[in-house]
C-alpha cells in the first residue's frame, strides 16, 4: 500500500496528470463550440430547453475532437514510468526495499488510475462548466411547454425538445465511467509497449496508433464487428445489448488483460537489474 499511495502521488501530481484533464474539457468545448455559439450571440431569449447542459455535455463527448485526442491524453500521466525507473538505474535501490511484487502491483494500478481519472475528471470538468454557463438559461418543463407556445426557445443539441425526461445524470455518469475506463486501456497500452521497446515515445504514440488501427478495421473491413471500435466503446450505439454497461464491461475486461500483461513484461524486465 505504500508504494501504490507513493505512485499514485507521483502520477497524480506529474504534469501529464493535470494536461490531460484541461485537454479533455478543452477538447470537449471547442467539439461543440459550433452549438453553443447561437447562446453567446444572445439568441437564446425565450431561454434554453430544459436538461440543455445535460446533453451539451453528452454531445460534446461524441465529437471527433474529443475521440481524437483521448488516446493520447489518457497516455500523459504516468506511461513513461517504468521505462524512466529501469534506465535511470532506480529499480536497483528500490527493489531490495520493497520488493518486486509490491512495486508491480503499484505500477499497473497507478499507470490505469492515473489515465482514467485524467479523462473521467476531465469530463466532471466539463459538466460543471456547461452547467455553470447554461442552467441558469434552461426553463424547467412547464417553462417550457409555454416558451413553445410562442416565444423562442434554443433547442438542445440533440434535437429533442425536452431533453430533461429523456437524458438523465446516471446516463452522463455512464458515459463518464466508459472514459474512465478506455483511459485505464490505453494508458496500460502505453505502458506495455513503452516497456517492450524502452521507449518513452512508444509510450505516448502506441496507444493512439493501434486506438485508429482498430477503428480503421471497424470502418473498412469488418464494420459488422462493432465490438472492435473504441470509438463504439466510448459511445455505444443501440446495437449492445447491455448498452453502456455492456460495453464498460468489455473495456474492463480488457484493460484488466493489458495490465496482466503490462506486470508480467515489467517483471521480465527486471530480470535485467
Amino acid at each position: 500500500m505504500q508504494a501504490l499511495r507513493t505512485d499514485l502521488k507521483r502520477s497524480l501530481t506529474s504534469w501529464g496528470f493535470l494536461v490531460g484533464i484541461i485537454g479533455m474539457a478543452v477538447a470537449a468545448f471547442f467539439g461543440v463550440f459550433e452549438q453553443m455559439l447561437p447562446v453567446f450571440q444572445g439568441q437564446a431569449e425565450g431561454g434554453l430547453a430544459a436538461g440543455y447542459s445535460i446533453q451539451l455535455s453528452i454531445d460534446s463527448l461524441k465529437t471527433d475532437v474529443v475521440l481524437l485526442v483521448l488516446p493520447i491524453l489518457a497516455a500523459l500521466p504516468f506511461t513513461t514510468a517504468f521505462v524512466d525507473d529501469h534506465k535511470s538505474r532506480y529499480l536497483r535501490e528500490y527493489l531490495p526495499r520493497a520488493g518486486k511484487r509490491p512495486y508491480l502491483v503499484s505500477r499497473v494500478a497507478a499507470t490505469a488510475l492515473s489515465g482514467g481519472l485524467a479523462l473521467f475528471l476531465g469530463v466532471l470538468l466539463v459538466c460543471f462548466v456547461f452547467a455553470l454557463l447554461f442552467t441558469p438559461m434552461e426553463l424547467v418543463p412547464q417553462e417550457a411547454e409555454e416558451a413553445l407556445g410562442g416565444a423562442a426557445m434554443i433547442g438542445e443539441p440533440g434535437g429533442e425538445v425536452d431533453v430533461a425526461a429523456q437524458l438523465t445524470f446516471t446516463d452522463l455518469m455512464g458515459r463518464a465511467l466508459l472514459f474512465f475506463l478506455s483511459g485505464a486501456l490505453w494508458s496500460l497500452v502505453g505502458g506495455l509497449f513503452a516497456t517492450l521497446t524502452q521507449s518513452r515515445y512508444m509510450a505516448y504514440a502506441s496507444p493512439f496508433i493501434f486506438y485508429y488501427v482498430l477503428v480503421i478495421l471497424s470502418q473498412r473491413y469488418f464494420r459488422d464487428a462493432y465490438v472492435l471500435s473504441p470509438q463504439e466503446w466510448l459511445n455505444p450505439s443501440g446495437l449492445w445489448n447491455a448498452g453502456i454497461w455492456g460495453a464498460a464491461l468489455l473495456v474492463g475486461e480488457l484493460a484488466v488483460l493489458t495490465g496482466i500483461g503490462y506486470g508480467l513484461l515489467m517483471q521480465r524486465r527486471m530480470q535485467d537489474v
